[in-house]
């Protein structure tokens, strides 16, 4: 059975963390070369076999390393072996921002083990001017890199002037 929990974002950190880890007495500790770990908070939590599925609802907030991802609900799996996050889907409203780009899209599943972030629905990134926009977005985090399926694709070059002796300024 589900239970509503805690108001208190600090509370789900904390819940997170501990079962990112496997243990729920000792604070993270991170190997040298260790991954961060996922952090998400959110006006409201369920946790549904408690370890296998928790339900976050209300201005959810995940942050991991430089990535921030933000999005109306999200759900977090759980590896029933190693109890690591498998997969997070978010949906409505879902916004990713890493350093100078943003993602939109109505709904995004992050893959833990691939490192990736896929988004659907209206799907589109936006950096500077340019903006990429198709039916799935495939961000790749450890390559910084993306890959858009059914789409199009906005660049906005800077614009020159010429100057009267034919040198070009910006």
């Amino acid at each position: 059975m589900s239970k509503p929990c805690c108001k208190n974002s600090w509370l789900i950190i904390l819940i997170v963390v501990s079962f990112l880890n496997g243990t729920a007495d000792a604070a993270p500790q991170l190997d040298a070369g260790a991954r961060e770990p996922i952090v998400i908070t959110s006006g409201h939590m369920e946790a549904e076999k408690l370890g296998d599925k928790v339900t976050f609802t209300g201005n959810v907030t995940l942050k991991k390393e430089n990535m921030t991802l933000s999005s109306d609900s999200m759900i977090v799996f759980y590896d029933a072996g190693s109890k690591e996050v498998r997969q997070i889907d978010a949906h409505g409203n879902v916004v990713v921002r890493k350093e100078s780009r943003v993602a939109f899209s109505n709904d995004a599943s992050y893959y833990s083990s691939e490192e990736k972030i896929v988004l659907t629905g209206d799907a589109r990134i936006i950096e500077k001017e340019n903006q990429l926009g198709g039916s799935k977005i495939t961000l790749f985090m450890r390559d910084d890199r993306s890959l858009v399926e059914g789409g199009k694709v906005l660049i906005y070059q800077d614009k020159l002037e010429q100057s009267h002796d034919g040198r070009k300024n910006k």
